[in-house]
């Protein structure tokens, strides 16, 4: 499974941080820019990458869309730092 957290690190360029997961366990671990530029190129990279699943803060409908059109699962309104909000999320104990 892959997962990408998306987040800001204070240089006004949109991130995310991608994790490989298997059994459970992180195998990879990447910061990766997101591309600036329409919605549809944003779920292109995420497909590039073969996401199943954004965990991001807030999120339009319209962007919402695109990614759910595009077969990328999603969890919104979530803030924080990426490592902690994934282990949350494997323990279960994420809320959302």
């Amino acid at each position: 499974m892959i997962i990408a957290v998306s987040s800001e690190f204070g240089d006004d360029i949109r991130k995310f941080v991608y994790f490989r997961i298997e059994g459970g366990k992180i195998l990879e671990r990447e910061q990766v820019n997101a591309v600036d530029g329409p919605l549809d190129q944003l779920a292109a990279q995420l497909n590039s990458l073969k996401v199943d699943l954004l965990i991001t803060g807030k999120i339009s409908d319209t962007v919402e869309t695109a990614l759910f059109e595009a077969g990328i699962n999603l969890i919104s309104g979530i803030r924080g730092e990426s490592d902690k909000i994934l282990s949350l999320y494997l323990s279960g104990d994420l809320q959302f």
